[in-house]
């Protein structure tokens, strides 16, 4: 006796680009053996190629872990990366069936999204600032003394001289956080970035342990905020090193601490 059945697998639909599709697996059973014989569909395999921009930079061994309308996300071994389609050859851009309308409107759509978030962020920090602003002021008259709004401030400053989150997506001036006499390091990152979770600790470390040093994080968010295209970031986590006068000593392109440390101890000694 057969019995034919039908369980089903998901496969990736590489036409597509963009979306999972389900096929089935039919088997049929004779006593206690189950032959396949026949699969509608394909397996997922991550395949890690070659990708040349059109100015020449290679991105090597690299597999596409997202198809956005603007471009693709590649993951490789040094990091996660942005390429816009407007930076790769026709043949890629057509593979991945490219259209200009849809990331014109996709791309300002992340803006306005990003615009309403950075509003929010904006109050909280005016709430905070007030109700900061209230909490002396009330020490201050329980004490008998005037109030100094800006005593917060300086206690406040000790605290995240060591590390501390300096935009999340908005334009920031770097040289305005770099910390004299002291080496600062800038770290680019996104929550959503796994190489940038592996590489975190051992900055914040680093940084917490060694009075000589200063962390300052820049949350790009996403890859269309103001602040990643401030500073062009297209692959994250990017490093950067600051000597004691506040020159760039180096840039690190990935998880590479061992390359973090090796400008550090360049910029102690002056870059």
């Amino acid at each position: 006796m057969f019995s034919l059945g039908r369980a089903p697998i998901w496969y990736y639909a590489p036409e597509s680009a963009s979306r999972w599709t389900t096929g089935f697996v039919l088997v049929r059973a004779h006593k206690m053996k189950i032959v396949t014989f026949l699969i509608v569909g394909i397996a997922s395999v991550a395949i890690a190629e070659d990708f040349k921009l059109l100015d020449g930079k290679e991105y090597k061994n690299a597999t596409v872990s997202r198809v956005e309308p603007d471009g693709i996300v590649l993951v490789t071994g040094s990091g996660i990366s942005k390429v816009y389609f407007t930076e790769l050859p026709k043949e890629v851009r057509d593979r991945f069936n490219f259209n200009p309308m849809k990331a014109a409107a996709y791309t300002a759509r992340q803006n306005a999204s990003e615009q309403a978030a950075e509003k929010q962020r904006e109050e909280a920090r005016r709430k905070l600032a007030e109700q900061n602003n209230k909490y002396w002021i009330a020490q201050g008259q329980a004490g008998g003394q005037k109030s100094q709004p800006g005593a917060l401030t300086a206690p406040m400053a000790g605290q995240a001289q060591r590390v501390e989150v300096i935009t999340h997506g908005a334009p920031v001036d770097i040289t305005r956080h770099l910390v004299p006499g002291h080496v600062t390091i800038v770290d680019f990152y996104a929550d959503w970035c796994g190489p940038c979770r592996q590489l975190s600790p051992s900055l914040e470390q680093m940084a917490q342990t060694d009075p000589e040093i200063a962390l300052r994080k820049i949350d790009i968010v996403n890859w269309n905020t103001a602040v990643a295209q401030q500073y062009n970031i297209h692959s994250i986590p990017q490093v950067n090193i600051y000597n004691r006068a506040g020159d760039l000593v180096g840039t690190v392109t990935g998880a590479n601490f061992e390359n973090v440390k090796r400008y550090v101890a360049q910029a102690k000694t002056g870059g």
